[in-house]
């Protein structure tokens, strides 16, 4: 560690010398060992250089691929939307879902969708022709949507067809499906659109529509879809889309469902209202959220697997505050009961990995043993009624339990560990609530200063008061404008921030908070700040000291060939051209 650091300040000393100084050092060392170390340089760009480069370029169809992701590479990079192994594939609302095999899940009993139905409303796509297919799955985790990517060649042209699919966020009895073929290509696209059957599943028509349907425990469940339209051709340099739609009712009699399902399929045909509207619901849902810089560090918990967590949880559960038809008569309970969340959540912060919290989701099994998990640790840790306000509640636990965050009498406490603040943290719309109700939302950035000492920037949407560890200080007030805080540690320990509507209810606080010792939280060591960025202990030294290493190999390799090119001379006098003159005339010839 002490070696690294040297060297560390040994190549800030030469960054900060003048040029005519580093000219004067370069001439310092004799023509031959610079010679050996231009030599060496050569030798290890030239390696790393064969190293980065890739042995196999990209098919055709890859390339397809990647270029039409071009237009989502902020949302991956922000870690709003996974592809491939980061996507999720599920969509659900809480009253439905479809798994990743394409099968309707719904629930029964449980609040997690696990009652599987054998019914397939989504349409598989085929394409035809043997030209070989890129496919990428991806999962827009803002605004709910899973779609597919099928990207291929024809005669060195690209043609794509993606499937898009989502459970109606507020209007919970609907399933869309958009399926668009571009084809700029100068040949005709075919592909064939087909649902899959299931015996399960009792079939009738009413009219030109086909009903499906079957008994689940002690209700009735009717489905009605638009038709699969089987062979579907795209002639050469156009772009078509396909829509479908399906609609599920359950009802206590087989006939009440049928006609129900019915009636809310042939009211869905404003597509562009039944999207506009889902959308709307899901960012009514992100109103309060959490994101956290990227580490490199091993076993690290980052954006991509967060959001995607609660990307699942937020598709489990129904959201009755925001759903189409809900009045203020069915509302006003529920925000009464998220009022009463005092001691959510209690406990110490999710942001521990790895953990049983965010294990993978790869199959349905894994998935609703997720949802499961996390639904349990929210009721044993005083979340019971934000869970009954559904997905806007669990929204907001889900942020309070991975800062930490939870009500006491009329004030917000944030309890994160002082020690685990060594990456910048952002969280937003966490409510504070009166007697009267929500008085405001807060946003916190905790960031780094140039010590690595962690501090906030906090801010609200209304009129709020702050303060800071152990509450010693005068609470400050707080409005749009960001505050800056210190991160006080105490002994013993307290919450970091204290947030309340009233000044007076913190200054009485005050005298309630004891504690013995108070003071500002350490500097992080710049080795872990640099595990963060880097993924290495060392601040990235590993390539110096392969440098390092080659360098002196090459250097005694060079000295040694020296010496034994002397030796072959048959001259064992020191290397020196006055000496060899010297000696050289003494000798007989």
């Amino acid at each position: 560690m002490s070696a690294s650091i040297t060297l560390r300040t040994i190549m800030r000393r030469i960054e900060n010398m003048d040029f005519e100084s580093k000219i004067r050092m370069i001439k310092r060392y004799p023509k031959r060992r610079l010679a050996i170390i231009f030599g060496v340089i050569v030798f290890v760009i030239f390696m790393f250089s064969r190293g980065t480069s890739t042995g196999s370029s990209f098919t055709k169809q890859q390339q397809c691929s990647a270029e039409k992701l071009k237009l989502w590479e902020r949302e991956i990079e922000e870690f709003d939307t996974g592809i491939n192994n980061q996507s999720v594939e599920f969509i659900g609302n809480g009253y439905f879902g479809v798994d990743s095999l394409g099968q309707l899940r719904i629930q029964e009993k449980n609040r997690v969708l696990d009652v599987e139905t054998n019914f397939y409303p989504s349409l598989k796509v085929e394409i035809e022709g043997s030209q070989p297919v890129e496919v990428t799955k991806m999962t827009d985790f803002k605004n709910g949507l899973f779609k597919v990517m099928r990207c291929f060649s024809i005669d060195g042209e690209c043609a794509c067809v993606t499937s898009q699919l989502y459970a109606h966020r507020t209007r919970p009895n609907y399933f869309v499906q958009t399926v668009q073929i571009s084809n700029p290509t100068k040949s005709t696209v075919r592909l064939n659109l087909s649902r899959l059957s299931s015996n399960w599943w009792a079939h009738s028509k009413s009219g030109e529509l086909s009903v499906n349907q079957r008994q689940v425990g002690g209700s009735s469940y009717a489905i009605v879809c638009t038709d699969a339209p089987g062979k579907v051709t795209v002639s050469q340099k156009r772009e078509e889309s396909f829509r479908f739609t399906c609609s599920i009712a359950s009802k206590p009699t087989s006939e009440e469902a049928s006609r129900d399902a019915i009636r809310l399929f042939q009211s869905g045909n404003d597509a562009k209202a039944l999207d506009a509207e889902h959308f709307e619901g899901w960012s009514k849902m992100h109103l309060t959220g959490f994101s956290v810089s990227t580490s490199k560090a091993p076993n690290t918990l980052n954006g991509d697997r967060i959001n995607a967590t609660k990307y699942i949880l937020l598709s489990s559960l129904r959201a009755p505050t925001i759903e189409n038809g809900a009045t203020l008569e069915s509302v006003k309970p529920l925000e009464a009961l998220a009022r009463k969340n005092e001691l959510c959540y209690t406990g110490h912060s999710n942001l521990l990995f790895p953990s049983r919290l965010w294990q993978d989701w790869d199959t349905p099994t894994k998935l609703i043993e997720l949802v499961n998990t996390w639904i349990l640790t929210f009721q044993k840790r005083g979340c019971t009624n934000l869970l009954s306000t559904g997905a806007i509640g669990i929204s907001q636990a889900f942020v309070q339990s991975l800062t930490a965050a939870s009500y006491h009498d009329s004030h917000l406490e944030v309890a994160l560990d002082a020690h685990d603040l060594h990456r910048e943290m952002h969280f937003y719309g966490v409510p504070v609530y009166s007697n009267m109700g929500v008085v405001g939302t807060i946003r916190v950035d905790i960031k780094l200063d140039e010590e690595n000492r962690p501090f906030f920037m906090v801010s609200s949407s209304n009129q709020l008061f702050v303060c800071d560890g152990g509450c010693l200080d005068a609470p400050v007030t707080l409005g749009k404008t960001p505050t800056q805080l210190p991160v006080k540690v105490t002994k013993p320990v307290t919450s970091l921030l204290y947030i309340a509507p009233s000044r007076r209810h913190l200054e009485l606080l005050k005298n309630a908070i004891h504690v013995s010792e108070v003071g500002s939280a350490p500097a992080h060591e710049e080795e872990v700040i640099e595990m963060h960025r880097s993924g290495e202990a060392t601040g990235g030294m590993t390539t110096f000291w392969v440098f390092v290493f080659v360098a002196v190999v090459a250097f005694h390799l060079v000295v040694a060939k020296i010496v034994w090119n002397e030796y072959r001379k048959g001259d064992m006098t020191p290397y020196n051209p006055y000496l060899r003159n010297r000696y050289s005339s003494l000798r007989p010839h």
